[in-house]
C-alpha cells in the first residue's frame, strides 16, 4: 500500500502545480488583454472624435493625419486580440487550473479514507485508476492551453510565500 500512497501522493503534487501555473498563466493572459483591450477603445474613441472634428473643419496642418495614425493603431490593437483571443485562453486555463484542483481534492479523499482504513485494496486500485485518467483527460487539454517556465516558477514562489498552504509533507516527494 505504501506504493499506492506514493502515487497518489505524486499526483497531488502534480495537480498542486498545475492547478497553480494554470491560474498563472490565466492572469498572466487576462493582463495582456487589459493591457491590448483599454488601449484599444481609448484610441477608438480618439480616432472618432478626430475624425468628426476633421470633418467637420477645414484642417491643412499635420493633425489631419493624425486620426489615421489613430485608426492604423486601432486596428493593429484588435488585430491582436483577435488573433491571440485572449478571452478563451483565459477560461482554458481557468478550466484546467480547477480541473486539477478538482483531481486534488479526489486524492485528499482517498487518503483520508486510506488512512482511516475505510475503504478496500480493491477500491483503492479502482478509485488510483479513476484519478489517473482523470489526469491523462485534464493533460490532454492542457496541451491547447501551454503555461510558461515562468508561470511554474511562480507557483513553486507562491506555495513557498504560503499563498496557499500545504504541509512541507504533502508536498515532497
Amino acid at each position: 500500500m505504501n506504493n499506492i500512497i506514493e502515487k497518489i501522493k505524486r499526483i497531488k503534487v502534480d495537480s498542486i502545480y498545475g492547478k497553480k501555473k494554470h491560474f498563472n498563466a490565466a492572469d498572466r493572459k487576462q493582463n495582456i488583454h487589459y493591457w491590448i483591450g483599454i488601449p484599444l477603445v481609448l484610441v477608438n474613441i480618439v480616432t472618432g472624435t478626430s475624425l468628426f472634428i476633421l470633418l467637420t473643419e477645414n484642417v491643412e496642418s499635420w493633425l489631419k493625419f493624425l486620426p489615421v495614425i489613430f485608426a492604423f493603431i486601432a486596428a493593429i490593437l484588435g488585430g491582436l486580440q483577435t488573433y491571440f483571443n485572449f478571452n478563451e485562453k483565459v477560461e482554458g486555463h481557468r478550466k484546467c487550473g480547477n480541473d486539477y484542483l478538482a483531481v486534488l481534492k479526489k486524492c485528499d479523499r482517498l487518503q483520508a479514507t486510506i488512512k482511516d482504513k475505510l475503504i478496500s485494496t480493491d477500491k483503492v486500485l479502482e478509485n488510483l485508476e479513476e484519478i489517473g485518467d482523470e489526469i491523462n483527460r485534464i493533460n490532454k487539454v492542457a496541451e491547447s492551453y501551454p503555461t510558461s517556465k515562468k508561470d511554474y516558477m511562480q507557483a513553486q514562489e507562491g506555495i513557498k510565500e504560503g499563498e496557499e498552504t500545504y504541509l512541507q509533507d504533502e508536498l515532497d516527494l
